[in-house]
């Protein structure tokens, strides 16, 4: 089964926290969050890397110390030596989520917020613009952040970045059924919208329709790994 894990940021957390989750992570990435300018950033980052570290020492049951990661060309993390664990995860505003199976998976989460839609001509397709387009004015924002995440859960999954083109496959929804074509990738994959929160979208892609119904939400203190 496709399993969604998400937490909430919405406060600042306590500096003790903030240490002791820093301490469960590598060296190297904690001077990768060190460098960011932004406490929000930073811990949304170190939210991110922990969260796939207490899922991997819970169901694997591999010790933090011993948990490594390998990136793809394309920068795409995998838990090294284990070919069926993949994982994704996303964040956006006061949200960190993680999708977890034994074949790839994407996730995208977005915060809905007023945007110029002429973005979406030089990132949608053609299908997918006039779809948009033709819908209510009051509906179109909405649509383009369920459009966008779907789209971005799926380039996720794939693991190669933006190396696709946004406008090289097409999304539709119609009567809650998510429709996904693709000229050049004849794979099947399985896309589910969750309802995470009213103010943001979130997307789930994966080689089979597995998905979850249920978010699992996590404190940031449950994260801790003693």
């Amino acid at each position: 089964m496709i399993e969604i894990f998400a937490v909430n940021l919405k406060h600042q957390l306590p500096q003790d926290v903030y240490q002791l989750l820093l301490s469960n992570v590598s060296g190297e990435k904690r001077d990768r969050i060190g460098r960011f300018h932004r406490i929000q950033d930073a811990q949304r980052s170190l939210i991110s890397d922990v969260l796939v570290r207490r899922i991997i020492t819970d169901k694997l049951g591999r010790k933090n110390e011993d948990i490594e990661f390998e990136y793809n060309e394309y920068g795409k993390p995998a838990l090294k030596l284990q070919q069926d664990f993949c994982f994704n995860t996303s964040h956006a505003g006061d949200w960190i989520v993680c999708a977890v199976h034994r074949l790839p998976v994407g996730i995208d989460v977005e915060q809905v917020q007023p945007i110029e839609l002429d973005i979406a001509k030089r990132f949608f397709s053609q299908e997918e613009y006039q779809e948009l387009m033709q819908r209510e004015a009051s509906e179109r924002l909405s649509y383009f952040y369920e459009l966008w995440t779907l789209k971005e859960a799926y380039i996720k999954a794939v693991g190669k970045g933006l190396s696709i083109p946004l406008n090289s496959f097409s999304f539709r929804i119609h009567s809650g059924d998510i429709i996904f074509k693709s000229k050049e990738d004849p794979r099947n994959y399985s896309f589910k919208q969750y309802k995470l929160d009213p103010d943001y979208k979130m997307a789930v892609c994966g080689r089979d329709n597995s998905f979850s119904d249920v978010i699992k939400l996590l404190k940031a203190e449950e994260l801790i790994i003693q």
